[in-house]
């Protein structure tokens, strides 16, 4: 930032430029007038001319960083450089335009409150004129302006200000001591004393560091300015009125701004909340076309799987007969002790356990269930099964309705037609099922579900001989299932009579595993084994 050939750049041409404008004046003087506010600079139209005028001056607060006791400026040293950048910033803007005339420069230097009276006293004194020296040595504003200095040795009035502006603690008490106990009568004691010394460490440091500064004025010629806009010289009075007559029109100025501006910002908002508001309707739009898509599409889904349950359904009822009429016609083919045909149970069933995920279950309540499975060939069975529940249980307070239809065929490991041990199989199963969670008398509730499903995978299971005709069977099935469904409210109404709602329809399909067996098992056969 320091310029070179000892006069800084900003002022090398500073001379040739006051003889241009003391020129100028001449010329206005002596030659034809200028009319006031034509092709002049100084205008109210210049938010510059503007803040001058209103204020009179303009000032920057330096907070800089010194050695232990030394007042001369380091641009290097601590947080020097970001705050001496923030200078030159305010002097080139201040002097940047050469029609605004400055008067004089104030100089203040201040120190925090902390340690003696004296010794702040001179540091504040150093440090302010190493302070002008700085300014001299980078701008030489000591050659072009009057400076006068001035110190203050502790900043009480600062500090006061920020604790009134705070929420520090003791708040009330330090503003007490501050207003009335003076600086010579142990007033920095009595703060240091207060509540063992904690208002004092919060001020130190939160307010001491704002306190040690030093501050540049910069005192505007208003006279020159306004005889400069006006071409005339003017007496006191004559100033006076102008100045006044500029400041209210500077003001009126401010306020027409502030006013377009108001209204510049309230039309970027209406704008934006169009714009907001397009977008909505567009989306809203879209979200529309979107449903109507769905719909199409979730109709034609259910018509698909609806052919596809009766396809399933035929199939199951053809295969069952043909297995039917195999394993009539096997059961002659030898003597020797085989099984034909089974009937089985399922106690899982029985005991009210239904599956409902990848490892939990529900329960409800007894389902009655039958199973028939054909042996046929060597390795081959078919299996068909039905369950049906319809009763209420937990004391009435629930319901639980299910039925449910299978049919499985196996392949089973070992060839040698007694069906017994491990077999594979593929399942498909289909039913309805109604359930309600809340069936309390008098009591309306919401938590009803009823409809279709149907299921699909494969099974494993196992086969253990108890005896020449009982057996014990464990399986697993899991695979895919689906179910559509409505949910629907049990409404009880004053005459007594529950009535049922339509309710929202839905549909949820899933991997899962779909069925736990422990049949107990009585198979039918001929011959002995």
């Amino acid at each position: 930032m320091k310029m070179v050939n000892n006069t800084p750049r900003f002022f090398r041409f500073v001379p040739a430029l006051l003889c241009v404008l003391f020129l100028t004046s001449v010329l206005r003087a002596g030659g034809v007038p200028v009319p006031p506010g034509e092709n002049s600079q100084l205008s109210i139209s210049d938010s510059t001319y503007r803040q001058v005028i209103t204020e009179g001056s303009k000032s920057l607060s330096c907070y800089l960083n010194y050695p232990q006791g030394s007042a001369k400026i380091l641009p290097d040293f601590e947080n020097n450089a970001s705050e001496l950048r923030k200078l030159d910033d305010f002097i080139r803007q201040v002097f940047r335009d050469s029609l605004i005339y400055v008067d004089s420069i104030r100089l203040s230097g201040y120190c925090s409150i902390e340690g003696s009276f004296s010794v702040n006293e001179r540091l504040a004194k150093t440090r302010v004129m190493g302070f002008k020296t700085y300014l001299d040595n980078e701008y030489d504003l000591s050659q072009h302006y009057p400076i006068r200095v001035n110190w203050v040795a502790e900043d009480w009035d600062e500090l006061l200000r920020l604790v009134e502006a705070s929420d520090m603690p003791k708040r009330d008490e330090v503003i007490y001591l501050i207003e009335n106990v003076g600086v010579f009568q142990g007033r920095e004691k009595r703060l240091m004393d207060l509540d063992k010394g904690t208002p004092y460490r919060y001020m130190l440091k939160h307010f001491f560091p704002g306190l040690r500064r030093v501050e540049i004025t910069v005192n505007y010629d208003l006279r020159r300015i306004l005889e400069e806009k006006l071409h005339t010289k003017l007496s006191q009075e004559e100033f006076e009125a102008a100045l006044a007559k500029e400041r209210e029109e500077a003001l009126a100025e401010e306020r027409r701004l502030a006013e377009l501006a108001r209204m510049e910002e309230s039309a970027r908002l209406e704008a934006e909340r169009q714009a907001r508001e397009a977008e909505r309707l567009e989306a809203l739009r879209i979200a529309q076309e979107e449903a109507r898509l769905q719909a199409e599409r979730a109709a034609a889904e259910q018509a698909r799987l609806e052919a596809a349950k009766r396809a399933e359904e035929e199939a199951r009822i053809e295969a069952a007969r043909k297995a039917a009429e195999e394993a009539r016609m096997k059961k002659k083919e030898s003597r020797k002790l085989r099984p034909i045909f089974a009937l089985k149970t399922n106690l899982v069933a029985w005991a009210g356990f239904v599956p409902s995920g990848a490892a939990s279950f529900n329960w409800t309540t007894f389902m009655p269930n039958l199973e028939g499975e054909f042996y046929i060939g060597r390795r081959v069975s078919i299996s068909g099964s039905a369950l049906f529940s319809n009763w209420a249980y937990d004391g009435g307070k629930k319901f639980w309705g299910l039925s449910a239809y299978s049919l499985e065929p196996r392949i089973w490991i070992k060839g040698d037609r007694l069906f017994r041990g491990v077999y594979f199989g593929l399942y498909g199963e289909m039913g309805d099922f109604n359930r309600q969670e809340g069936r309390a008398d008098k009591v309306n509730t919401d938590l009803n579900f009823t409809g279709d499903y149907w299921s699909a995978g494969v099974s494993v299971g196992y086969m253990l001989p108890l005896s020449k005709h009982w057996c014990a069977e464990l399986s697993l099935r899991g695979g895919y299932r689906s179910a559509t469904y409505d949910k629907y409210t049990r409404t009880f109404e004053e005459d007594g009579i529950y009535h049922y709602d339509d309710g929202t329809p839905g549909k949820k399909s899933q991997f899962a595993l779909t069925g736990v067996r422990l049949n107990i098992v009585y198979r039918f056969g001929r011959g002995r084994r």
